[in-house]
């Protein structure tokens, strides 16, 4: 089992305002429709924490279209994870476990070299807009706006096919929920 000592002490700090664990049942379940088993702390997370809300930011580890921070308002219990497998902006390998503004989603690889990272999902995919979409935002933010020069310049770090649209957070889910912070904080 995955050490939660230091997770309710995160959860402390982060004020998350939990649902209770979710049932062996239902992340078996998910397991089962997954077909692969989950990352030991996360899946220990669920049955200990469940779902639940809070008002956080994480910090990204590459360049990105969210001025750094990535707001995460809740993490799914197993049953919303279940609910949100059919996503057709997800890579494969991922599922999405918690939500924030501005269409911010987090996503959990569950197969793959990056088994049990953590990465922001934008669903919005920001890093296709165009020059045009661009000119229409004069107030970007300035470490946003340095994305899309080093996108346009292809200087973006290399990352996998088909993760156009993730931003690494977190080696794993414990470090996911340590690196989070309070809003304002």
């Amino acid at each position: 089992e995955a050490d939660l000592m230091g997770v309710a002490e995160d959860l402390k700090r982060l004020r998350y305002q939990g649902e209770g664990g979710d049932s062996k049942a239902n992340v078996n379940r998910l397991e089962r429709l997954i077909g692969v088993p989950l990352p030991r702390d996360y899946r220990d997370f669920l049955l200990t924490h469940g779902g639940g809300y809070l008002d956080a930011v994480s910090p990204c580890k590459a360049p990105n279209p969210f001025d750094d921070a990535i707001t995460v308002t809740r993490i799914h219990s197993a049953t919303e994870v279940i609910d949100l497998l059919d996503s057709e902006v997800a890579p494969r390998n991922m599922i999405c476990i918690s939500m924030g503004h501005d269409s911010m989603t987090g996503c959990l690889s569950i197969a793959g070299l990056d088994h049990g990272r953590v990465f922001a999902l934008d669903v919005r995919m920001r890093y296709y807009w165009d020059e045009e979409t661009l000119k229409n935002l004069p107030h970007l933010a300035p470490s946003i706006r340095e994305f899309f020069r080093l996108r346009d310049a292809d200087k973006l770090p290399e990352r996998p096919w088909g993760y156009d649209n993730c931003y690494p957070m977190a080696g794993s889910f414990v470090e996911f929920l340590s690196r989070l912070r309070p809003t304002g904080s």
